[in-house]
């Protein structure tokens, strides 16, 4: 723990798969939350239990005796508060704050289902809804402001309804999603972040006017997939319209390489096995697969020429 709260373990309780510590912070006195004047007066004690990281194989709790102390300031509203320890748990929390930094950093980086999984594999189990509520209330890490930027459209629902996504190209993060795809919704955004420089786009017109209309001293860029594509369909026409050069030139490349190599031998196309022809032999591999089947197969042959149904005496007939 650290030096500001100044825990002291007093107790330990070792069982088969769990280790409890009993601790009590050892400050003279303490800062109150509201005015931050200092009181050493001790109102009473209770104790807290809090959820630890594991160690090796045991499931760590903490059993924190804290206080409760009276504010020396007479002009602050609360005359009770109890005593805060920053490095240790958070109020009213459950769990230490080094657990709940591990927690949220499996959230982060595995999402609900599989960092729960790997949390369980580490020998503490915590629900998905919980990693992915951490998620949620952690605070948005401070970032630069963004000058090269990429605008695209994303789906809510595939065909019905898109809005716009805006991504940092710097360090590949989301920036921003916009409800709807509109040049309107994009020119808004743009004019809030006068540092963007540069924006790549794909070859939507929409977004086109929206960057003209919200950051018109920004440059614009296509985007490589875009850019590709747009090489791919003016290859394609070029090389359509020059169908006619193409079949020319390629009938004659291939008589020039008839006359430098020679006629070559003629292989006949296959059009299956003519009329009247011997019966395609079978491979000699399959034949003791199927011998039992063939064997089988006369039996019930025989007993159906002699009208004795097959149903009644199959295993007979297996048997025989």
């Amino acid at each position: 723990m650290g030096r500001e709260d100044a825990l002291e373990a007093w107790h330990v309780d070792n069982t088969a798969a769990e280790i409890t510590l009993r601790v009590t912070s050892t400050p003279t006195s303490v800062p109150c939350p509201l005015c931050h004047v200092q009181t050493p007066r001790v109102h009473s004690r209770y104790t807290r239990t809090l959820a630890d990281l594991p160690w090796g194989a045991y499931v760590v709790h903490l059993q924190l005796r804290v206080r409760k102390f009276f504010c020396s300031n007479p002009a602050c509203p609360r005359q009770i508060f109890t005593e805060r320890l920053p490095t240790v748990a958070a109020p009213w929390a459950r769990r230490t704050l080094r657990l709940a930094q591990f927690l949220l950093a499996c959230g982060i980086a595995l999402g609900g289902e599989a960092g729960a999984r790997l949390v369980a594999r580490l020998g503490r189990r915590s629900r998905r809804d919980t990693l992915l509520r951490l998620v949620q209330v952690a605070p948005t890490p401070d970032a630069p402001a963004p000058q090269i930027i990429g605008v695209d459209e994303w789906a809510w629902r595939r065909g019905q309804r898109y809005g716009t996504i805006l991504v940092n190209l710097e360090d590949h993060r989301v920036i921003d999603l916009l409800p709807e795809r509109s040049a309107a919704a994009v020119a808004a955004w743009l004019a809030q972040h006068p540092t963007i420089r540069v924006v790549c786009r794909d070859r939507s017109a929409l977004y086109s006017d929206g960057i003209r209309q919200g950051a018109p001293h920004a440059v614009q860029v296509v985007d490589r997939f875009h850019l590709v594509k747009n090489l791919r369909e003016a290859a394609e026409v070029f090389l359509h319209n020059q169908r006619p050069t193409l079949q020319t030139a390629a009938a004659r490349t291939a008589q020039a390489l008839t006359l430098v190599a020679g006629v070559g031998p003629v292989t006949l196309m296959y059009r299956g096995w003519p009329q009247g022809s011997p019966a395609r032999p079978q491979r000699l591999e399959a034949q003791p697969r199927h011998l039992a089947w063939g064997t089988l197969y006369e039996v019930i042959h025989t007993l159906h020429g002699q009208g004795i149904p097959y149903g009644q005496n199959n295993h007979a007939a297996s048997r025989s």
